[in-house]
């Protein structure tokens, strides 16, 4: 790839060893370095547009200097993936344990082995996936991880799968998801007894200790997660979490095909 390509496609930012595999000389690369034209972002990277880095730049430019396995990861990974997120001070990256790039101004490296699925290219630079980029941005934001949780699970990304990228990392996070996963379920019970009372069916959340469900009495229908059991003489129609937090419209429409199915099934009875 020439040079200006390069240029281009990383926010301005390259490598020593970019440079000189597009046609520079180091001595053309020195030249400038003094003259300024390029300025140095990290030891043997640079930018070489005369203005202040974005935070494109600031991320490629950390990603490249980590060097060989880097994977941009944690809070600017979720901002890299386009999840809801400012684009941090401190650019996160993740460097194969065999390797130790010292520090940066600027930069945090965690060393750890990833293993495949927790790897993901976008954009042209090597991030953490979706998954595990949740479960380190979660942890990294402190107190408003429990926010950003709320934003993305079951909306941007699967609970079973961040759920699973903890249980790879040591389990870190999982009481943060557990949590959310928890509120983000109740809001669901909430949402869809409202939905069902609008389109025609009376219903309710029934929580009690260790219980939760979304009830129509009219018809003695419990609308619980798979495993749940229903009031006694109740029928019950069971539906996964996902279901009940993303695809709310669908769970809908099963409950009330339930309710005209019980509903001839007493009058034919």
């Amino acid at each position: 790839m020439c040079l200006d390509e390069l240029r281009a496609r990383q926010a301005g930012v390259v490598s020593r060893e970019q440079a000189l595999a597009a046609g520079l000389s180091a001595d053309e690369i020195d030249h400038r370095l003094a003259r300024r034209r390029w300025r140095p972002l990290h030891p043997r990277v640079y930018l070489t547009v005369a203005t202040q880095p974005t935070p494109e730049a600031r991320v490629r430019a950390a990603v490249l200097w980590a060097g060989e396995g880097a994977v941009l990861s944690g809070v600017a990974a979720a901002w890299w993936h386009g999840m809801p997120v400012r684009a941090p001070a401190t650019v996160a990256v993740t460097v194969p344990r065999r390797r130790s790039p010292g520090k940066r101004p600027g930069v945090t490296v965690r060393r750890r082995t990833l293993p495949v699925p927790d790897l993901d290219e976008h954009r042209g630079l090597a991030v953490t996936a979706g998954p595990l980029t949740t479960v380190e941005a979660a942890l990294a934001l402190g107190p408003a991880g429990a926010a950003f949780l709320d934003a993305v699970l079951h909306r941007v990304v699967g609970f079973d799968d961040v759920l699973a990228a903890a249980r790879r990392d040591d389990g870190r996070g999982e009481r943060l998801l557990r949590e959310a996963g928890e509120r983000a379920r109740s809001a669901a019970r909430l949402r869809l007894a409202g939905m069902l009372r609008r389109g025609g069916v009376p219903a309710r959340v029934l929580a009690e200790p260790g219980y939760a469900a979304v009830v129509c009495p009219a018809a003695r229908l419990a609308v619980t997660e798979a495993g749940t059991p229903a009031p006694a003489g109740w029928a019950v129609l069971e539906v996964g979490p996902g279901d009940l937090v993303g695809r709310p419209e669908w769970v809908v429409a099963e409950v009330l095909e339930t309710v005209a199915a019980l509903g001839r099934a007493r009058i034919t009875g």
